[in-house]
């Protein structure tokens, strides 16, 4: 299947980027480019080899994503690793840049010197901060913040709330907050990465086949024009409309246009609570005002392709002298692979995991 195909035909304009490090032979890092399908699973749209994480290899990396984007602005969700911003800011733009929350938080915590429940209060005010969806209420947030401690809302304040805050952040990213997705393809990488590159390629493109396969089978399961994740947020979403009141709170729906001024449908593009309780005063049907990038005929236009396997026939050859024959009579001097050092103790096999992430 053409990755790229699905991707420019169906999938939202935001893709996840990061790195991992690859355990093999031959070490190195595995860069890797996700996107969301129509439902919200991954859809693998890139990955690269390369000999480390540096700023030149994220720059030659997100230079070959845009190629295949083309013109199609897109939101990059990261870490804050420094080669990371840099090259996103000149490749993307550095207002297309939005920064994973849950590596800030991380980094949050580790300013917190106090007691357990002053932690605990402490992320919860900086929760606040970074979903709030209005202006008004990331200023009330902060000013919380800032009584609880001012040295702590000055740190948030130094770090750019603009890319990870959702009132601040200027571009439109589907509630997209964090790069969580990677936890699932950590999971589904995790053989792969103590083999050989060669048997690494081999291998994930055997994976890759098998997960459009399941991604297919489980699109003939909907029973609703949206996916089965998207229908769970939209119910919980009418679940609170239920509790609503006209006067409660001055709220404006304009449902021509799928907005409201709390600006939750806007960002997510599934109506909400206030939209929902409007929608069914007027006796219409909700799942038809869900934006059409989570509907069933998007996610038919994301796996609509064919997924070609990789020729493995007229394969270069090394001689005895070390050099590379390619199939055109070419000849190439040999590549020894990378000079590896190997860490002292047993190699190890499972990542470390944050502080902050739940066991």
């Amino acid at each position: 299947m053409d990755f790229v195909h699905g991707f420019l035909m169906g999938c939202r304009p935001i893709i996840s980027i990061n790195s991992s490090n690859l355990s093999g032979p031959h070490k190195g890092a595995l860069f890797s480019a996700l996107a969301y399908d129509a439902d919200d699973d991954m859809f693998p749209l890139a990955y690269a080899i390369v000999s480390s994480e540096n700023y030149y290899n994220w720059f030659w990396f997100l230079q070959r994503l845009k190629q295949l984007v083309g013109e199609m602005e897109v939101v990059i969700i990261s870490g804050r690793h420094h080669a990371i911003i840099r090259s996103v800011a000149e490749v993307f733009g550095v207002e297309n840049h939005a920064y994973c929350y849950c590596h800030l938080k991380e980094d949050f915590s580790h300013q917190l010197m106090m007691g357990r429940e002053g932690k605990d209060n402490a992320l919860k005010l900086l929760d606040a901060v970074a979903y709030a969806r209005l202006e008004i209420g990331y200023n009330s947030a902060m000013e919380n913040l800032r009584r609880f401690d001012a040295n702590l809302a000055k740190w948030v304040e130094d770090n750019n709330p603009e890319h990870w805050a959702m009132s601040k952040f200027p571009k439109k990213r589907w509630d997209k907050m964090n790069t969580n997705i990677f936890g699932s393809f950590s999971a589904w990488v995790k053989e792969e990465q103590h083999h050989t590159i060669f048997s690494f390629i081999e291998k994930h493109m055997d994976m890759l086949a098998s997960l459009l396969v399941e991604h297919k089978t489980t699109m003939q399961s909907w029973e609703r024009s949206i996916g089965p994740k998207t229908e769970d947020k939209l119910l919980h979403n009418i679940a609170k409309s239920e509790t609503f009141s006209d006067g409660k709170a001055k709220i404006s729906v304009d449902l021509r246009q799928h907005t409201c001024t709390c600006l939750a449908w806007q960002m997510s593009g599934i109506p909400c609570e206030h939209a929902c309780a409007m929608i069914q005063k007027m006796n219409q049907d909700i799942y038809e005002f869900v934006d059409d990038w989570y509907h069933l005929f998007k996610q038919e236009m994301v796996y609509s392709g064919t997924l070609h396997p990789l020729e493995f026939q007229n394969l270069p050859t090394v001689h005895s002298n070390g050099n590379v024959h390619d199939p055109n009579g070419y000849v190439h001097v040999s590549l020894d692979p990378p000079v590896t050092k190997r860490c002292l103790g047993r190699p190890r096999r499972q990542r470390i995991r944050p502080n902050l992430e739940n066991r």
